[in-house]
Formats: structure tokens, sequence, C-alpha cells
């Protein structure tokens, strides 16, 4: 008897799921410790059966990636336009930093664990730029303002870079110079803000 065709609603909800479990297998051992194996194992299915919504391992956690780097899209986006411009970043920078203390395995596997990819993803891309136009966008507006002063894209990128290095510090317990990251991210925001407008 031919195999009965899947209802998307069907493929949605097995990927999910499947999806689900790997998350929570990279929680609890780490990112080369998950198998497609190990994951069937986990929702008691054929090791087979997942083949049938997932080439390899790349693509669950590209699948993940992607819903992850939605969320924090989401976190980054709710930050009120009507704010001024450098209040926004401010507020931008305490809400990015919030969401890598409070999800800590989810903010490592969007910048921190090496993944291999051998082919593209384009909508794990296409989530990742909404986080970067969320910041991008901040910034011109403070440039266009006259809160800022340069190039948008090397300041947005700097900005990020600069959040992006305190908060891996943090996450890998390196901060051992006597202060502490609620205290150094205040700090580094007044500096990155205060030399963008040229003082």
């Amino acid at each position: 008897m031919p195999r009965k065709p899947l209802s998307q609603i069907d493929i949605d909800s097995f990927r999910s799921a499947y999806c689900k479990t790997a998350y929570e297998l990279y929680q609890r051992d780490d990112y080369e410790s998950v198998t497609m194996r190990g994951i069937a194992k986990v929702m008691g299915c054929s090791p087979m059966m997942a083949y049938r919504y997932f080439e390899n391992k790349e693509d669950v956690f590209a699948a993940l990636r992607a819903d992850l780097f939605h969320r924090l899209a989401q976190a980054l986006e709710e930050v009120p336009l009507t704010l001024e411009p450098l209040a926004r970043l401010e507020v931008l920078g305490r809400v990015y930093s919030s969401f890598a203390h409070e999800a800590p395995h989810a903010y490592r596997l969007l910048y921190v664990v090496n993944i291999h990819q051998a082919k593209k993803y384009p909508e794990t891309d296409k989530a990742q730029e909404r986080t970067r136009k969320v910041l991008f966008e901040a910034i011109l507006r403070a440039v266009e303002s006259g809160s800022m002063q340069g190039n948008p894209t090397l300041l947005a990128h700097t900005f990020w870079a600069c959040i992006h290095g305190l908060v891996s510090l943090d996450l890998a317990g390196q901060l051992t110079q006597g202060h502490s990251f609620d205290e150094l991210l205040p700090t580094m925001m007044k500096s990155l803000l205060a030399g963008s407008r040229g003082i």
C-alpha cells in the first residue's frame, strides 16, 4: 500500500517536535553530542523517519537558529521607536544582553557554537538579517538626527561587536577583574555613545 502523503500540518508538527527535542538535547549535552539517531530515540520514532523531514543534523540546527534569531529580533523590535535615538540604543543593548543571559544556550547557538554549514540556509540568513536591521536602522536614525557621527554600517558593527564581546566574556565566566557585567555594560555603552558623537 502506498505511503499516505503527509499534510503540511503533519510536516510542520513533526519538524517542530523534532527541533524541540534536538534543542533539549543540545542544552543537556552540547552540539557535537546531538545526533539524528539520538533525537529519534528520545522521540520514540524510527531514525530513518527524520530523514523525510531533514537532510541531516545541520538542517535541524539551521531551522532552530532561524527560530531563535526571529525571537531575538522580535524582542529588539519591541523597543519603542518613540525613544530618543541614543536612549533607544541603550535599551537595545540591554534587551540584547538580557536575551543572552536569560537564554544562554540559545545565544551560544546563535553566535558561539561553530556549526559547519555545507550549504546555504536562506531562512536562517533572513532571520539573522532581521536582527541586524533593527540595530542598523537605530544607528542610522541616530546619525540622521545628529546624535551620532560616522558611517552607520561601521558604527552598527562596532556597537554589536562590543556588546557581543562583553556578553560572551560574561557567559564564559571571564569577567574576573573585579567588576560585574551589570557595572561594565552601562559604562561601555556611555563610552560607545560618547565616542560616536565625536567627543
